[in-house]
């Protein structure tokens, strides 16, 4: 039992495989123990065939990689094993899993596509407006399906930096304000998709993220110059994020009724041969530099909502 999910917008590509539960115990028992869920280092061999059409272009050995221990629960805390290889995808490639039992001889296999690039709509502005001429006003987030990607999260990311008047440490921070899951019927891409971030919900998730305190001073930025400056070196203060599954990762997502593209095991929908769990793909990409215009950061210092968390604003 296992996943891997591709991504070649990261560094690392990490494949996760587990044993099955043979042992005489029973399987609560054996999960205490790390030797009974993962394989000694020298017992499988694990790689990626990169392919377009029947040639194959890339040939990845995977590393065995000793990762900190799970979160507590029924698994064994004490170690996990993760298959690495920080080789550079190629998104013209489909990727096929190769996994070798050398003791046994058992080959387990499957195969993906990559998710392509997203196309963000980037607007005419890079100003984000919330509230203006007395009212709430959404915010419409547009881009195109990618190829190969059936299932979207966006996320607003805030950025803030706060100021301690006391000892006047600067620090910068953020928040995430995750959109519900949106899917396509089609992966063959360029299905125009929207996002509606509504004004009021903007100023609420605000309030509801970050404490009130009187000891700390705070600006809507993402870099700043010299501490806390003029508003003119104030640099963006909104990012737009982006996570795309593929094909498999939908459809394991839609079976096991998660709320967002993060796995958890075990699964109950499989693509790979001779095996149980998922092979697939996803894609981070991000629209970054935005800020939110002059009158909405004046509602975010002066407004009902949220003046009581010592935003200041230009």
């Amino acid at each position: 039992m296992g996943y891997g999910v591709l991504d070649q917008s990261v560094d690392t590509q990490e494949i996760i495989i587990y044993k099955a539960f043979l042992g005489e115990e029973s399987a609560y028992v054996m999960a205490q123990e790390a030797d009974s869920i993962f394989y000694a280092e020298e017992e499988l061999e694990v790689f990626l065939f990169g392919l377009k059409g029947t040639d194959t272009l890339q040939n990845i050995s995977l590393d065995y990689t000793l990762a900190e221990g799970r979160e507590e629960g029924i698994f064994s805390t004490d170690y996990s094993v993760v298959y690495t290889t920080t080789e550079q995808l190629d998104a013209s490639l489909k990727y096929h899993l190769w996994i070798h039992n050398v003791k046994t001889g058992h080959i387990v296999t499957s195969h993906t596509n990559l998710v392509q690039p997203l196309d963000i709509n980037a607007g005419f502005t890079n100003e984000v407006t919330f509230y203006k001429n007395g009212e709430y006003r959404d915010y419409r987030l547009r881009w195109e399906s990618s190829k190969h990607g059936l299932i979207y999260q966006p996320a607003l990311r805030f950025y803030y930096h706060e100021k301690n008047v006391n000892s006047g440490e600067v620090v910068r921070k953020h928040i995430d304000w995750s959109y519900p899951q949106m899917y396509v019927e089609s992966n063959n891409g360029n299905e125009d998709m929207e996002a509606v971030f509504s004004g009021q919900s903007f100023y609420y998730f605000v309030l509801n993220g970050l404490e009130e305190s009187s000891s700390l001073h705070r600006i809507n930025a993402k870099e700043l110059e010299d501490g806390f400056p003029e508003s003119d070196f104030w640099t963006g203060g909104i990012d737009f994020l982006f996570v795309v599954g593929g094909e498999e990762v939908a459809q394991y997502i839609e079976i096991n009724n998660l709320p967002n593209l993060v796995f958890q095991d075990p699964p109950t929908y499989t693509n790979i041969e001779n095996g149980v769990g998922i092979f697939s793909s996803r894609l981070h990409a991000s629209q970054e530099g935005k800020e939110l215009d002059f009158l909405s950061l004046k509602e975010l210092a002066e407004g009902d909502l949220t003046e009581d968390l010592n935003f200041l604003h230009p």
